[in-house]
């Protein structure tokens, strides 16, 4: 997910700003009030969504199915493998079922990938399947939280596929398999998480809009989620202190913000070896990664994971790109400001 950040403000918004960043002060201003502001370039790296497939479970092998699928260059194929972490629920219900319970010939609904062999047919693996499908029942659609607005009905779930889930009082809801708790609410609904909702149409609306009669909350694959709106950002719903020596910047198209105060609002501790003139992050005591102050990689266990920006320090304070961080802490990017 890319997503481009444009920093603009009204001189009334600009004097606010000015209160608790004094940094953002002597910006020059533009000849119609308005302050003249920096752009910079925010990605959400390595994350990707898994795949659907469907089609009619033409082989049952061991662990694996081979779907067959209709288009309009005929008869298509995909091998399907099951995991052991591969999630296989009731498609009507979403009770748990076994590779068992599939049937030759039934239909089969998958949420695959994201590596899919080259081959003839191609080979992935299934993240969810869902059989059990009733031929007039439309198929739960599975997808991942984005953003979430508080409503006086309820909630309003900003769901990837541009999709935007109406949750009330009325709405069931479901734990997914794995699940750690003794039961969901909306309260468990972040951006990152990701559900399995139900309902029988959506509005033809940019974004479409559903009001589920149910649904199914899995757990985030991410350690949290961050926002960001200008020069601000929050971590888990929470504003970091960007103050002072703390301020975040905007460079080389970058929005550049400290380690330590991201790091530790995550229950991290940071260390710096002056001599190496190397940061480390670990968590409970184990490291989570480190990179050296002006180096273009950071290592993250046995992976060397490429910056897109050289951290830096400033008046003692070591800054990084906050894709970098993101990418480094697992992080969901959300879409919108929840500060």
């Amino acid at each position: 997910m890319k997503q481009k950040k444009i920093l603009a403000a009204a001189l009334a918004a600009a004097l606010t700003l000015s209160l608790t960043a004094p940094a953002l002060a002597m910006e020059p201003m533009t000849t119609d009030g308005t302050r003249w502001m920096p752009v910079y370039e925010l990605v959400q790296r390595g994350a990707s969504f898994p795949t659907r497939v469907w089609g009619s479970a033409a082989e049952l092998g061991e662990m694996s199915l081979t779907l067959e699928r209709s288009g309009e260059e005929g008869q298509q194929k995909v091998v399907v493998n099951v995991a052991p972490d591969t999630v296989l629920l009731d498609a009507a219900t979403g009770e748990a079922r076994t590779f068992g319970d599939i049937r030759a010939g039934e239909t089969v609904c998958a949420w695959v990938g994201p590596e899919m062999t080259q081959s003839l047919p191609p080979i992935t693996t299934a993240r969810l399947i869902l059989c059990g499908i009733p031929a007039d029942f439309a198929v739960p659609t599975y997808a991942e939280v984005e953003r979430v607005t508080e409503t006086p009905e309820g909630m309003e779930v900003s769901v990837s596929g541009d999709v935007v889930l109406r949750l009330s009082a009325d709405t069931e809801y479901l734990s997914a398999p794995g699940w750690e708790g003794e039961g969901v609410s909306g309260a468990d609904i972040v951006p990152g998480t990701r559900l399995l909702s139900w309902y029988t149409a959506a509005t033809m609306s940019i974004p479409a809009q559903a009001a589920p009669t149910k649904v199914m909350v899995f757990p985030s694959n991410y350690s949290g989620w961050v926002s960001v709106d200008g020069l601000k950002v929050a971590v888990n719903g929470e504003a970091l202190p960007l103050e002072g020596a703390s301020a975040a910047r905007v460079e080389d198209g970058r929005l550049m913000v400290p380690v330590r105060l991201l790091a530790e609002t995550l229950g991290c501790e940071v260390t710096w070896e002056a001599y190496i003139n190397q940061v480390s992050v670990s968590k409970g005591g184990s490291e989570i990664y480190h990179f050296t102050i002006g180096g273009e990689q950071a290592a993250k266990g046995d992976v060397t994971v490429g910056l897109v920006s050289a951290a830096r320090a400033d008046g003692g304070v070591t800054l990084m790109a906050l894709d970098d961080l993101i990418v480094l802490h697992g992080l969901k990017l959300a879409d919108g400001w929840d500060g």
